[in-house]
């Protein structure tokens, strides 16, 4: 017995793939104004490389990215009672799992090695 009718549960998965897009788009547009946008008086502020952080991070993050996508499961996952065996998505929820958890981590390390830093 299903709760979401069909129709609505499309509407939804339509709603998560625009989302999606955008916020690549987002991104995408976001790093390249950056990148277009900045001059030689930014290139260092406060004693920190900025355009060689900036680039630093974008590597950082596409890399694990690929690896935690290489890393994902492609194990079948039975969901509403049947099994999902779409390898590609079952690597690219993982993909997404594990780089939020990764970029969690990394945020909560910095802020606390940020405190004692003198």
């Amino acid at each position: 017995m299903s709760f979401v009718s069909p129709f609505i549960a499309d509407i939804m998965l339509w709603l998560m793939y625009i989302a999606i897009v955008v916020a690549v788009i987002v991104t995408i547009v976001s790093m390249a104004r950056t990148v277009r946008l900045r001059t030689k008086d930014e290139e260092v502020v406060n004693g920190v490389p900025r355009t060689r952080m900036a680039w630093i991070v974008i590597v950082a993050f596409l890399l694990c990215l690929v690896l935690t996508f290489l890393l994902g499961s492609s194990e079948p996952v039975k969901t509403n009672g049947e099994l999902f065996t779409d390898t590609f998505w079952l690597k690219a929820a993982d993909m997404f799992i594990y780089t939020s958890l990764i970029l969690i981590i990394g945020c909560f390390v910095g802020v606390v090695l940020s405190r004692f830093r003198s």
